[in-house]
């Protein structure tokens, strides 16, 4: 009995060190992660709306997970940026769309924190071809496959559905927005 006591110490010890540890690199951390999200975020906007220098947060429209309007140098509206999360195959998938005064796609860029498509297939979601395809187009979009314009990836069907189903809905939504006219 004694041993097995001794034994459960011991182990409570360690579990106790080893949570206090992960803890206190959690704490030191979490500021460092938060502003690499953030300067992520950042360059996804700017990838899909090259036009804007300056980006203001507006009002989260339902079903986006953030809006912003991009200004050029002059303070001049130029389009407005969305993130959207979808459902892929592999779960969670982040999509962040750019669109023009007209209500084009200006760029699409794939992705997140939790992105976990399947390597080689679904994740190639992330290759600049596939979001080039979007370039252009207003909704409705869809997939060759569905008699649209946009190849899906080869055995990747469920994502590039998921994909193009989330570029359609930002599009709608961003282009319905009505942002102040100067950044």
């Amino acid at each position: 009995m004694r041993k097995i006591l001794t034994l459960g110490l011991k182990l409570f010890a360690i579990a106790a060190v080893a949570g206090l540890a992960l803890g206190l690199t959690n704490m030191v951390t979490a500021s460092a992660i938060a502003t690499q999200q953030e300067e992520a975020a950042d360059a996804a906007r700017r990838a899909v709306l090259p036009t804007a220098t300056k980006f203001t947060a507006v009002a989260t429209p339902d079903g986006m997970k953030d809006a912003f309007a991009g200004y050029d140098a002059q303070g001049n509206l130029t389009g407005k940026t969305g993130t959207i999360v979808a459902k892929g195959y592999g779960g969670e998938v982040e999509i962040t769309v750019g669109v023009d005064l007209s209500g084009a796609v200006t760029g699409v860029s794939v992705g997140g924190s939790n992105f976990a498509e399947t390597a080689g297939l679904g994740a190639r979601a992330k290759e600049a071809w596939f979001g080039e395809q979007f370039i252009g187009k207003t909704s409705p979009i869809s997939l060759t496959k569905d008699g649209g314009s946009i190849d899906a990836i080869t055995s990747a069907t469920i994502t590039s559905r998921a994909v193009t189903k989330a570029v359609n809905e930002a599009v709608i939504v961003l282009s319905g927005l009505t942002p102040p006219t100067e950044g």
